[in-house]
């Protein structure tokens, strides 16, 4: 979203007085060419996936960027172009860039805000000329911090010669393993189809009691990257596949036994996929005609049948979108850098994940990732890169598998 077109946005709402924010919804454009690519570095502010990340602010790049949970090196995943220039001068240019940890299943996640006034010493006032990015040169000041495999900090956060890898790329090439970034596609935008809440009453039968999460997952969850506990949770989902039953109605319908039993044969085969991926579309079959009754999950897949293939939303001030009605997060931390509070700033789908190639696509396990950023947008006092918050919530496990 470029910084012009979220102006525009942002006069819109300010016409419109108490209205609510606009709800946007981003799209992956067609794998770029290679003169496209150039148009996906900083100096054009763009939003996008994959690739090596186009730093905002071209110093003083985030020095730890590793797991809080494992301690993995991070995975850039997406960036978002978000001015909020409209109200606050300071914001002009303003980018999200979103990391995930690709050892940890479900992913863990971490976002780091950049902003800037328009009148800043590391682009011109104009606006870039798309037409012009043959005449763009290489970015020597983010070659000097940069790995040029992933395109993340060198590790310390410090200048490093041209060329020289991070240790995880280090590594993967004295290894014979290529580079491993996620396949770099721009992202564009539009107004999305909103789901009526009418649509969708919620009875109180329909609301299930509190989370019930098994000992196993729990272990794993509070112990991290412990693999006994992350194998305990493996074989209790794969064995609770293994029960399921049909019901009589479903005994008759030789789809659903085939479908049962290809998902069946799939964990048997690699027990990872219960706790994983949840066989696709058969979960979402299995949710929705035959046998939980998430009201949550269902008004999910309704707004994705309406904003088809959609991989981000964007309603900034506004509210989540829940993957489902488990482990929702209850209560947004406040921003440690100015103490004030965090609003609800876009969400990442996991319709991402389908449309994304290469070796990390099955690495990727999350429900959705949401993302709160500072009310304020406060500034740093140089310019620099502050962490706001990214809440991961996963697919559920043992909570949609019939007991």
């Amino acid at each position: 979203m470029a910084a012009e077109e979220m102006e525009d946005e942002h006069e819109t709402e300010d016409d419109d007085g108490d209205e609510e924010p606009n709800e946007l919804v981003g799209y992956l454009e067609d794998a770029p060419s290679e003169l496209e690519k150039r148009c996906l570095t900083r100096q054009f502010f763009p939003s996008k996936v994959g690739g090596r990340p186009a730093w905002l602010i071209p110093e003083k790049l985030p020095e730890e960027l590793t797991c809080s949970r494992c301690g993995c090196r991070l995975r850039f995943l997406m960036q978002i172009s978000a001015s909020q220039g409209s109200w606050k001068e300071s914001c002009f240019h303003r980018m999200l860039h979103l990391f995930v940890c690709t050892n940890c299943q479900p992913n863990e996640a971490r976002v780091f805000r950049a902003q800037l006034p328009r009148d800043c010493p590391y682009y011109s006032w104009d606006e870039p000329d798309r037409e012009a990015v043959h005449l763009e040169a290489k970015d020597a000041e983010l070659e000097a911090l940069c790995c040029p495999d992933c395109g993340l900090p060198c590790e310390g956060g410090g200048s490093s010669p041209s060329g020289l890898r991070c240790g995880d790329c280090t590594r993967r090439a004295r290894n014979g393993d290529p580079a491993v970034p996620f396949c770099e596609f721009e992202a564009a935008e539009r107004r999305s189809i909103s789901v009526d809440a009418a649509e969708a009453p919620e009875d109180e039968e329909d609301v299930l009691a509190e989370v019930s999460v098994s000992e196993a997952e729990k272990k794993a969850e509070e112990e991290g990257n412990d693999p006994d506990a992350y194998a305990a949770a493996v074989k209790e989902s794969a064995d609770a596949v293994q029960d399921i039953e049909l019901t009589d109605r479903d005994k008759k319908d030789k789809e659903s036994i085939a479908k049962l039993k290809e998902y069946q044969e799939m964990v048997k085969n690699d027990p990872e996929a219960a706790l994983d991926k949840y066989g696709g579309n058969f979960v979402e079959e299995w949710v929705e005609e035959r046998s939980v009754k998430d009201p949550v999950f269902a008004k999910f897949t309704r707004f994705h049948a309406l904003n088809k293939n959609h991989v981000l939303r964007y309603h900034l001030g506004g509210v989540a979108r829940w993957f489902c009605q488990f482990r929702q997060l209850e209560d947004v931390p406040k921003c440690p850098h100015c103490g004030g509070p965090r609003v609800f700033e876009c969400q990442v789908q996991p319709m991402l994940i389908a449309q994304l190639k290469g070796p990390l696509q099955e690495r990727l396990d999350f429900g959705t990732i949401c993302i709160y950023s500072c009310e304020e947008s406060c500034d740093p006092h140089v310019p620099s890169y502050l962490e706001e918050f990214a809440y991961v919530q996963p697919e559920p496990t043992a909570e949609w598998i019939p007991q």
